[in-house]
Formats: structure tokens, sequence, C-alpha cells
């Protein structure tokens, strides 16, 4: 598999911080611990420009953490976006409505293509962990030149490569093989 220097990084991690019972994404994958998503870096930075920019997905539960995963892999973080979801989620006292979106940079990244945009955004919630088509829009407006890396992707999008275990990686992590999957090992 080939080792290119991506630009531009999606990591949607597998975060166990947070995960309520069988409500959680224990019941769609195997979780990770924050320790084990932190030690990705160097085998994450092995497939990164040392001038590039990171977007990680986290939850409510794990913004203080996320920050904490940006650092590990060498990004300094640079704003947030903000998916405003239109249904009530879980949390006590409040209920999550939201996930959000820390921008790291490293290095001098490219400048952005579009300079208008917001730290929020409305999309439609689907299936469990889906993220929206309208945030890979606002990825390819931003930065439309370049490799691209999807980390623990779900589904295969054009002009990105890819390592996750719910789809055929074209990315391999040093250290790190894709990890089964809970339907994958119920085939095995």
């Amino acid at each position: 598999m080939n080792s290119f220097h991506h630009s531009v990084c999606i990591a949607d991690p597998s975060w166990r911080a947070g995960q309520l019972g069988h409500l959680g994404a224990e019941a769609h994958y195997d979780l990770m611990t924050d320790d084990d998503i932190k030690a990705m870096g160097p085998a994450i930075e092995a497939h990164m420009s040392p001038d590039s920019v990171c977007f990680l997905w986290v939850t409510n539960a794990t913004i203080k953490t996320g920050h904490d995963v940006l650092e590990a892999w060498g990004y300094k973080y640079s704003g947030t976006i903000t998916w405003i979801k239109a249904r009530m989620g879980l949390g006590q006292p409040l209920r999550n409505m939201t996930e959000h979106v820390l921008l790291g940079i490293k290095g001098r990244p490219p400048k952005p293509a579009f300079r208008g945009q917001g730290t929020w955004f409305f999309a439609p919630v689907q299936e469990h962990s889906h993220k929206p088509e309208e945030f890979y829009d606002i990825v390819d407006r931003l930065y439309p030149d370049g490799d691209r890396l999807e980390l623990f992707a779900r589904r295969p999008r054009h002009g990105y490569h890819v390592w996750g275990n719910e789809i055929a990686s074209d990315v391999d992590l040093d250290g790190f093989p894709v990890p089964d999957s809970p339907s994958t090992r119920a085939v095995k």
C-alpha cells in the first residue's frame, strides 16, 4: 500500500469516553482508549505532509481529549466546526444535539481556497456514526487540492485514501493493523 504525504486528514476515532452501554458505539465497533488513539500519532505522521491540516471529530464528552489527541498527533488546535443535529440525543442533564470537528494545523498548511466558512452547519442525522455529506463538502471547499486521508473511514469517497475496519483500506498505519469490526469477527 502506498505512503502518500497527505495535506488533509479527517479522523473519526472510535472513542471509548462517554459511551452508554448498548446504546453507544460499542454495539457497532470496537472502541479505543484515549491513549491508543494518541499513540497513533507517529503512524499518522508518516502519511502526512509536514504542512497539513487535521479535522478531528469529537463528541461533547471527548472535546478535551480531542485537543490532547491533536497535540499527540503533532497538530496545533486552530478552530472548531459544530454539526447541529435536528434531533434529541443522549445525555444528562443536557441532551446532546451537536458533534464537533476540531481543526488542527501543522507547519504551514495550504491556505484555504474558501475564506467564508462558518463554524457551524445543520445536517440530518443518518445511521450510527455516519458523518454528514455536508461536512465533506466543507473540507473539499476549503482544501480542494492535494492528497486526502480519512482515518476510521466507513465508506469510500472520491479523492480520499482510507483506513478503517468498515472499508477496504488502501493505507497501512505502521503498528496499527485495521481492527476487526464486530461484523467482521462474526464472519471469521
